[in-house]
C-alpha cells in the first residue's frame, strides 16, 4: 500500500522543523516571552510545513511568429534559499491564449531542479499576447500568483496585408477602448493613516491596460486648502508625507500628462492606532513606531516586532511605546538575506496592527558573468568558441547551471531583457500582480532606482499567510501532493440521499488498474479528507488507468473525482497594446518565414506536421494486449445476456452458464470453483485476472456488471500459460474501459460510472534539440541558405565547473548583423545571475 500524502508530509515536516527551529533559536532574543517564542515557532513551522517553491523559465526570446518554437530552460528552486534541489520532480508548462484558454501543456521531468523544453507554436494561432506559465503540483496549493507567468508576443499577420504599412504604425488596444482610463490607489505605510501622526503615503497610477502612467497631483483637506503636492517617479508610482488632522478628510486631484484627470478621496484617518516607518540605511534597517492613544493619558503599550525574509527570521523583539514617544529598532543588514523583507507590528493583545515590505540588498552585486567570444567579428558559417566564466561578487569561481540565447539585436529588442532570473527570484515572485520592467531596479542601482524600488514595496504588498490563521496553527489546505514522479490523485466523496450534501469518504480503499505494456494493480487508502495519491509512474509513453473504490460498509454511491492537471486561473496580467503593421513586425515575419522554410527542409524535427482542429472520421482498431493466451475454453459476453446489468456481480452473472464452473454463496460474498482441478494446498480458488492484472475475489465481487465487457474461463492445459498460479484454473474479466478500442459514445452506462474513473496518464515531454546546420560533419547535407537569425543559437544545458568555467561552440549563419548573447542561471548554492555579450557577423 502506498503511504498517504499526509503521512509522508508529516515525516518531512518533522525533519525540516527541527532544523529550522535550531537555526532560528540563535536569532531570538533571550528575554523573549511566550508570545514571541510562539510567533517565531509558528512562522518557521509554516515555512517548514508548506515548503514553498518557485519556478522560472528562461525563454530564448519573448517575441515569436506563428509556426516558430519557444525554446525554454526551467528552473525550480526552494523559495527560501533558491537552491535547485526541491522535492518536486514534475513541472507543468502551459501556453495560454490571449483569452487565457489552454493551448498547450507539457510535463517536464526535473533533474536537480532544472529541465529543458520547447513549445511548437501552431501556425494557426491568431495574433496576440500569449502567456507561458510554469508551476509544480505542490505550488497549486497556494495562489496562482506564485506561478511563473511570462507574456510573449505571437505575430501572425499575413505579409501582404502589412507590407504597405512599412514605416507606419497602427495601434490596436485589445479588449479596451483607445481612451485611457486613469486609476490611482493610495497606500499608507504600515497600513493605516492615524490622526496626529505623520505617515508616508505611496501611490500608484495606471491606465486602462494596467500600465503605470506619469501623473502629478495635489492633496486638499476638507476646507479645500492645498496640503501637499506630489509627482510620480517611475511606472506611475511615487510618495508624499501627510500628517492628518483630527476630524479632517482629504482628497487627491490627479492629472495625467496626456490630460486625463480624476478626483478621489484618501483613506480615512483612524482616531487611534499605530504607524510604522521602515528606512534602509547603509549598514542597517531603521524601524520607527508611533502610537496614538486618543484623548486622555494612556499608559505605554507593549508591542512586538518581527521581520523575516525568504522564510528566515531576521529580527524578533519587544518593547513599549506610549503617546508622544517613538519606539525604534536598528537591525543590522547582515541578518537579512537579499530579497523582500516582511515587517509586522503586534499590539499588546497579540494582534497584527502594521505591516510593511522593504527590499533589503538592492545594491548587492550580481554574479560576475563573462561571455568572451574568441573573435569580435565572424564571417558567415564560421565557428564561434564562447568561453563562459562565472564568479561571485568577491571573484570566487562558482559552479552552476545556465542557459544561453543568441539573438539578432535588430529583430529582438534589448528591452526584452527586463525580466531576468535574478529580478524574478528576488523580487517579482514575492509581489502581488505584475511588476513593470523589474530589471530597472537592478541594472544600475542608484538613489533614484532604490527610491523607486521602495515605492514598489509600498504599493504592491503581498504575503503567503494570514497571521491570525498562522498563530492558531491553521496552516491552510494542501490537497495537491508533492510529485516526485508522474502521479494520479483525487478525492472520494460519499454520495448521500437526495437533498443532502456529499461528504469526504475517509479510509476508503482505492484501487488503480494500469493497462499497457506492464499491467499493474495498486491500492491505497483515502485520508480524513477522502483524498488519495498514486505515484511512481516514470514512463515516456502514456498509460490507461482505471481508478475504482472498493465497496465497504457505510460507503454509499461513492464518487471519484480525479485532480485535473491544469491549474485554474493565472495572474492578472496587464493588457498591452498590440503594434500591428509596424516595420519591426514586418521584418520579423519575413525573417521567420525564411527560417521556418529552411528548418522544415533540413532539421530532423522539421518534417513533423502539427495538426490543429482535425476531424477524424475513421477508426482504427488497436490491438488488445490484455491477454497472454490466444483462446479461452469459455467466453461469456455481457452484451449477449438479456438484462445483464440487473445482476449483482460478475460471479452471479456466470453462475450456471459455464459447464464445470461452480459458483456458491450470497450475492455479496460469492466464491467460485472450477471442477476438475486438484489443489495440494487445499485452496481450490481459481486465479482472477482483471484486464491482465492479477487480483482477488473480493475485488471481482465489487465490479459492477455494466462495466464488464466479457468473462473468459481457462481450464487445465489452457491455464498452464500462467504457471502454478493457474493450477486451479483462471477467470479473466475484461472491462469496457480497459479495452483500447472502447468508445464511451456507444456505451449507455459511460456517463455516470459509480465509484470509478478513467484517466490517460500523460507522459513526460521529449524535448527537441535546437537545429543548427552540421557544419562540423564532413559531407553532411547543408542548406543553400542558412537563415537562422532571430534566435541564432540556443544552449539550455551549460554547466560551469569548479573553476566557474564552461566552453560553448556554435556556427554563425548567412545573416549578418549584431547578435546579443544572453546567459542566465543559478549557482549550486542558489545565487541567480545574468550575463550579456555581443558578436558581429559580416554579411555575404
Amino acid at each position: 500500500m502506498i503511504p498517504s500524502f499526509t503521512q509522508r508530509r508529516a515525516g518531512l515536516v518533522a525533519g525540516l522543523l527541527a532544523v529550522v527551529l535550531l537555526f532560528v533559536g540563535f536569532q531570538v532574543a533571550p528575554q523573549a516571552d511566550g508570545f514571541l517564542q510562539q510567533l517565531v515557532r509558528q512562522l518557521n513551522r509554516f515555512y517548514a510545513a508548506t515548503f514553498p517553491e518557485k519556478s522560472y523559465l528562461h525563454l530564448d526570446k519573448t517575441v515569436y511568429a506563428a509556426g516558430e518554437t519557444v525554446w525554454l530552460k526551467a528552473y525550480v528552486v526552494q523559495a527560501g534559499n533558491h537552491r535547485p534541489d526541491t522535492l518536486s520532480r514534475v513541472l507543468y508548462v502551459d501556453l495560454l491564449s490571449p483569452d487565457q484558454v489552454l493551448v498547450r501543456q507539457q510535463l517536464l521531468r526535473l533533474r536537480n531542479g532544472t529541465a529543458t523544453g520547447d513549445i511548437l507554436l501552431p501556425d494557426t494561432l491568431v495574433q496576440g499576447r500569449y502567456t507561458v506559465r510554469a508551476y509544480t503540483n505542490w505550488m497549486r496549493n497556494t495562489s496562482p500568483d506564485y506561478f511563473y507567468n511570462q507574456q510573449i508576443m505571437v505575430w501572425h499577420t499575413p505579409l501582404d496585408a502589412v507590407a504597405p504599412a512599412i514605416g507606419e504604425r497602427r495601434t490596436r488596444v485589445s479588449g479596451k477602448t483607445a481612451a485611457a482610463r486613469l486609476t490611482v490607489q493610495f497606500f499608507p505605510e504600515g497600513g493605516n493613516l492615524v490622526s496626529g501622526l505623520e505617515s508616508t503615503i505611496g501611490f500608484k497610477a495606471v491606465d486602462a491596460n494596467g500600465q503605470g502612467v506619469d501623473v502629478t497631483g495635489t492633496i486638499k483637506d476638507g476646507r479645500g486648502r492645498d496640503v501637499v503636492a506630489f509627482k510620480s517617479q517611475h511606472a506611475g508610482m511615487g510618495r508624499f508625507q501627510l500628517k492628518p488632522e483630527p476630524g479632517q478628510t482629504y482628497q487627491a486631484t490627479v492629472r495625467q500628462s496626456g490630460g486625463a484627470f480624476l478626483t478621489t478621496p484618501l483613506p480615512t484617518a483612524l482616531p487611534t492606532g499605530f504607524t510604522m516607518k521602515v528606512m534602509e540605511l547603509k549598514d542597517q534597517i531603521q524601524v520607527y513606531i508611533q502610537r496614538q492613544a486618543g484623548t486622555g493619558a494612556a499608559a505605554a503599550e507593549a508591542i512586538t516586532l518581527v521581520a523575516h525574509v525568504r522564510g528566515q527570521v531576521a529580527y524578533a523583539g519587544q518593547g513599549q511605546v506610549g503617546a508622544g514617544t517613538t519606539f525604534s529598532a536598528r537591525i543590522p543588514k547582515s541578518r537579512f538575506q537579499t530579497g523582500v523583507a516582511h515587517f509586522t507590528l503586534f499590539d499588546s493583545q497579540n494582534q497584527a496592527r502594521c505591516e510593511r515590505l522593504a527590499f533589503v540588498g538592492a545594491t548587492t552585486p550580481d554574479l560576475r558573468i563573462t561571455l568572451q567570444p574568441d573573435k569580435a567579428r565572424y564571417a558567415p558559417r564560421e565557428k564561434v568558441t564562447l568561453r563562459v566564466a562565472v564568479a561571485d561578487a568577491e571573484g570566487k569561481p562558482m559552479a552552476g547551471q545556465f542557459s544561453l540565447a543568441v539573438n539578432n539585436a535588430q529583430l529582438v529588442p534589448a528591452s526584452m531583457e527586463q525580466r531576468t532570473i535574478r529580478s524574478y527570484l528576488l523580487l517579482t515572485s514575492e509581489l502581488r500582480g505584475t511588476v513593470e520592467e523589474p530589471g530597472y531596479y537592478f541594472t544600475n542601482p542608484t538613489y533614484d532606482t532604490n527610491l523607486a524600488l521602495d515605492n514598489l514595496m509600498l504599493t504592491q504588498g503581498w504575503r503567503r499567510f494570514v497571521w491570525k490563521e498562522l498563530l492558531a496553527n491553521r496552516l491552510g489546505n494542501y490537497p495537491y501532493p508533492l510529485e516526485q514522479s508522474l502521479s494520479v490523485s483525487g478525492q472520494v466523496m460519499n454520495g448521500q440521499l437526495l437533498g443532502s450534501k456529499e461528504t469526504p469518504a475517509a479510509n476508503a480503499t482505492v484501487l488503480l488498474l494500469r493497462f499497457g505494456g506492464e499491467n499493474q494493480l495498486m491500492t491505497t487508502t483515502t485520508d480524513s479528507a477522502g483524498r488519495f495519491f498514486f505515484s511512481g509512474f516514470a514512463e515516456q509513453d502514456t498509460s490507461r488507468l482505471l481508478v475504482r473504490v472498493q465497496p465497504q460498509k457505510g460507503l454509499r454511491n461513492p464518487i471519484v473525482r480525479l485532480d485535473q492537471k491544469v491549474a485554474e486561473g493565472t495572474k492578472d496580467l496587464p493588457t498591452i497594446p498590440l503594434e500591428v503593421g509596424s516595420a519591426e513586425e514586418v521584418a520579423y515575419l519575413r525573417s521567420s518565414k525564411r527560417q521556418q522554410v529552411m528548418e522544415r527542409q533540413y532539421s530532423p524535427d522539421g518534417k513533423r506536421i502539427l495538426l490543429q482542429n482535425v476531424d477524424v472520421r475513421g477508426r482504427r482498431e488497436v490491438a488488445d494486449g490484455r491477454r497472454l493466451y490466444s483462446r479461452a475454453d469459455a467466453v461469456v459476453r455481457t452484451a449477449d445476456i438479456p438484462a445483464a446489468n440487473s445482476y449483482t456481480n460478475i460471479l452471479q452473472l456466470i453462475q450456471g452458464r459455464v459447464a464445470g464452473v461452480q459458483v456458491t454463496g450470497s450475492p455479496t460474498n460469492m466464491s467460485v470453483v472450477i471442477r476438475g482441478v486438484n489443489s495440494f494446498s487445499g485452496n481450490n480458488s481459481p486465479l482472477f485476472i482483471i484486464d491482465g492484472v492479477q487480483t482477488d475475489a473480493s475485488i471481482v465481487n465489487s465490479i459492477p456488471v455494466q462495466d464488464v465487457e466479457s468473462v473468459e474461463i481457462l481450464k487445465g492445459a489452457s491455464a498452464a500459460i500462467y504457471g502454478s498460479r493457474g493450477g486451479n484454473g483462471v477467470i479473466a474479466i475484461f472491462t469496457k474501459r480497459g479495452n483500447p478500442n472502447y468508445d464511451p459514445a456507444n456505451d449507455p452506462y459511460a456517463a455516470s460510472p459509480i465509484g470509478m474513473a478513467t484517466y490517460a496518464l500523460p507522459r513526460y515531454y521529449p524535448t527537441r534539440e535546437f537545429y543548427q546546420p552540421p557544419y562540423q560533419k564532413p559531407g553532411a547535407q547543408l542548406p543553400p541558405d542558412d537563415t537562422r537569425s532571430a534566435t541564432l543559437f540556443w544552449a539550455p544545458q551549460i554547466v560551469t565547473d569548479a573553476n566557474g568555467q564552461a566552453t560553448i561552440t556554435f556556427y554563425t549563419s548567412d545573416i549578418g548583423g549584431e547578435y546579443r548573447l544572453s546567459l542566465e542561471g543559478l549557482t549550486n548554492n542558489g545565487l541567480p545571475g545574468t550575463g550579456y555579450g555581443t558578436l558581429v557577423v559580416t554579411g555575404k
